[in-house]
């Protein structure tokens, strides 16, 4: 059909801020969010509300919010950014401020201008679940990225790799 196209999963693009005590200087290292990831997906979890008005003889639900959140699955690729840091939060048992940074979301498919693609930026926290796995398999580690709040919108350029995020005017 014209105007159409399929979107490869390779256009959803996720990056974790791996220095989060940077983000509130207004700076990030973004690190690409896949190697070693064979499957993710974003999910929304709504939460809603179910009532039956004295009215009505049927219920109403409305919409109330989102509980975002990514699970992931990563084999453990020791240099790799991100599984670096993921376990480090493992070793450190962090929690609290400690388990949290950002993620950039990007929709590779979604051009705004001729080198922008729409994105958000959520505060996050991160929970390890599992790490290990079978003898003679390579160890994989598990976690929740879990969205802390309303996202930034916005729109991101990458260069050499790098995404550079401009949030959107209110």
């Amino acid at each position: 059909m014209a105007g159409m196209k399929t979107v490869k999963r390779s256009e959803i693009v996720g990056f974790i801020n791996v220095k989060p005590g940077t983000a509130g200087e207004g700076t990030y290292d973004w690190k690409i969010f896949g190697n070693g990831v064979t499957t993710a997906s974003y999910a929304y979890n709504p939460q809603s509300t179910t009532e039956t008005w004295i009215i009505n003889d049927n219920a109403t639900t409305t919409l109330d919010s989102y509980q975002f959140a990514i699970d992931g699955e990563q084999t453990c690729l020791f240099g790799d950014p991100v599984f670096d840091f993921i376990d480090g939060l493992r070793y450190n048992l962090s929690v609290g401020g400690d388990a949290e940074t950002q993620v950039l979301l990007v929709d590779k498919y979604s051009i705004t201008e001729e080198t922008k693609f729409r994105a958000q930026v959520f505060n996050v926290t991160i929970a390890v679940n599992e790490f290990g796995g079978d003898g003679g398999a390579t160890p994989k580690i598990t976690y929740t990225i879990s969205a802390n709040g309303d996202p930034k919108q916005g729109t991101v350029t990458i260069a050499a790799g790098t995404p550079t995020f401009t949030e959107a005017e209110a």
